[in-house]
């Protein structure tokens, strides 16, 4: 159920207590993670999926940063992050944008609430996530692997060696 307003559509007020902030920093978002979770929002997932308030929410209060200029600490789309969901075995997953559900174990998608709560997150950071049911899941985020922004940046200076022009 939308509301119209000039000929836009908006989503329903969302409430806050689906994914707690307090205690922590604005969530940062590269440009292009923004432009998928969006596109993905609004046009790929059902209306009535809660997913799509959450997404939307995230859309609207996070800090969006050009992906260049993305901290190297920071959870992103393709990042591999090690995480406890309520004290439990530490798992270590790739996040992605997935729609169906991969079970290999492998893969957080961020259409799930731990992925979603995952993603502009930092180590050291324990958030909280309400699932479909109503049940809330503390996440201890305890390390950040292979962030693809920062191996970007890594890939562009290594080539960068360059002294001019190679003597004949």
């Amino acid at each position: 159920m939308s509301n119209k307003d000039n000929g836009a559509t908006r989503l329903p007020s969302y409430k806050a207590n689906r994914i707690n902030e307090p205690r922590h920093p604005r969530r940062v978002l590269s440009s292009h993670d923004y432009g998928r979770l969006e596109i993905t929002a609004f046009e790929e997932i059902d209306m009535l999926n809660p997913m799509r308030q959450w997404i939307a929410h995230l859309l609207s209060v996070a800090q969006i940063l050009p992906s260049d200029e993305m901290p190297e600490d920071v959870i992103t789309l393709g990042t591999t992050v090690r995480y406890r969901i309520d004290g439990d075995v530490q798992q270590r997953r790739l996040l992605t944008l997935g729609h169906q559900q991969v079970p290999n174990g492998q893969y957080v998608s961020v259409l799930t609430p731990v992925g979603l709560a995952l993603i502009g997150r930092k180590p050291g950071e324990t958030v909280e996530a309400e699932v479909f049911d109503g049940r809330k899941l503390r996440i201890e985020i305890s390390a950040l692997e292979n962030q693809p922004e920062a191996e970007a940046r890594a890939r562009m200076t290594q080539g960068r060696t360059d002294d001019g022009p190679e003597a004949a």
